[in-house]
């Protein structure tokens, strides 16, 4: 004998077995602002958890509501201080995992000490090492945008899909700079020559590379190649080993590399809304910011759904940063 459930009993089991709970990690303004617009993109709500922290700075999490069984997404955005944030994500991804989630999304658009993913002399890949916590955790997926570098994805055994905020980017400077075909594109660094490259030719405008100016730690001088002594020391080399020393680099005047006479020089262009920047937009009113919850929560709604997430990466090639 089969006994059948009555079918608001079925509907209800079948949105438990397969519900989507939306947590944000952080209660800084620009998270909580982003985590609502996605939320509102998908048609649910917030998922109830209070994150706080203790007289002696202990990171302390209480989800309020069950997730077992249930897909959840937490959106954590990087604040000023990046080691709290850190530990509020991976307490959260924890106690979602002891509370039986089916899986764990982290929905981190910044994902921080990416720049630390080369050995530099006698340190370490410290993006390698948050991808072995993030994942020891309980992190289940990870969705993050515009990685460093994207051998990043490697650190991680489980699925990472790496957005891009450039759509979004181009097509502010398409609708909201007047006559943008007179503009050219410039590069801060050569470093970033390669990113500036990418927008000057999707605009079909032509770029320039401000060159001289102060390089970041991605010099081959730090990623571990000159580890050794720089400084010969005769007793410490075999007599007949004649290793020539390396001419230290000197950093020429600025310079701008291209033609920008009468144009628009586009160099920063706006910023998303994936980091909190509210006192830079005080400084700065020039600096205007794009809003990305649309691609987020696309996102969210085919990993979800588990659908293609090819559609979110047409037009990007391999070179593409």
């Amino acid at each position: 004998m089969f006994c059948v459930a009555p079918p608001e009993l079925e509907t209800k089991m079948n949105i438990t077995k397969g519900g989507l709970v939306l947590f944000s990690a952080n209660s800084n303004s620009s998270c909580m602002e982003l985590s609502k617009k996605i939320a509102e993109r998908l048609g649910v709500e917030m998922g109830k958890v209070q994150v706080y922290q203790e007289p002696n700075r202990e990171t302390r999490v209480q989800i309020q509501e069950s997730v077992r069984g249930k897909d959840v997404f937490i959106i954590q955005t990087v604040s000023k201080d990046v080691n709290t944030t850190i530990m509020e994500l991976l307490i959260m991804v924890y106690a979602c995992k002891t509370s039986c989630a089916k899986s764990i999304i982290g929905v981190i658009p910044y994902f921080p000490y990416s720049k630390q993913c080369k050995m530099r002399k006698r340190g370490s890949i410290v993006s390698k090492l948050l991808a072995s916590m993030m994942c020891k955790a309980g992190l289940t997926h990870l969705i993050t945008m515009d990685l460093h570098q994207k051998e990043i994805q490697g650190f991680f055994n489980i699925p990472v899909d790496n957005l891009r905020a450039s759509p979004f980017l181009l097509q502010y400077i398409q609708e909201e700079i007047p006559d943008y075909r007179n503009a050219v594109i410039v590069a801060k660094s050569p470093a970033s020559a390669k990113r500036a490259q990418s927008f000057a030719e999707r605009l079909r405008l032509g770029i320039a590379v401000i060159h001289g100016e102060a390089q970041d730690a991605e010099s081959d001088l730090v990623d571990g190649r000159h580890s050794p002594p720089m400084v010969r020391s005769v007793a410490a080399i075999h007599p007949s080993l004649e290793i020539p020393m390396l001419i230290p680099k000197e950093k020429p005047p600025i310079t701008v590399v291209g033609d920008v006479g009468g144009r628009i020089a586009i160099i920063v262009v706006v910023v998303t809304n994936t980091i909190p920047h509210e006192i830079q937009k005080l400084q700065c009113p020039k600096i205007k910011t794009v809003d990305i919850s649309m691609i987020l929560s696309e996102a969210i709604r085919r990993i979800h759904n588990g659908e293609s997430m090819s559609y979110l990466f047409r037009n990007i090639g391999l070179d593409d940063t």
